[in-house]
């Protein structure tokens, strides 16, 4: 486990218990190139609430990038504007990992999207504390 990924169970468990998650970003461990950062979830019991709370987070951080969070499917997923934008903003979909693939050679959109996530994590969690 890594600290980020520790910090965002903590920050969305503030919220409820969490049955799933999944975080992307950071460096690869084989090849050392920034990866685009985004991350998804799925509370055990989804509510209006826990959604206006992650996006007061979004709101309340002051990041580089847009950031969107969507929450039309079963897993929620929150990740910048750029990596959703064309795409059906679900993470299931093909155009998404062509967009992931397209945005890591962006490798300082990658650094500046992976500030801006711990920034809005820290939020999360102060502001779920």
């Amino acid at each position: 486990m890594t600290d980020r990924f520790d910090l965002a169970c903590e920050a969305l468990g503030c919220l409820g218990p969490l049955q799933w998650i999944r975080l992307s970003g950071g460096r690869h461990p084989q090849y050392g190139y920034q990866q685009v950062p985004f991350l998804g979830w799925r509370f055990a019991e989804p509510d209006e609430d826990k959604l206006r709370a992650v996006e007061g987070a979004v709101t309340a951080t002051h990041t580089c990038l847009e950031w969107l969070v969507n929450s039309s499917r079963r897993n929620w997923l929150l990740a910048p504007s750029r990596l959703l934008d064309g795409t059906d903003e679900s993470a299931a979909s093909p155009q998404f990992d062509d967009r992931v693939n397209q945005l890591m050679r962006d490798q300082d959109f990658c650094a500046v999207a992976l500030a801006d996530l711990d920034a809005i994590l820290r939020t999360l969690r102060e502001l779920g504390s």
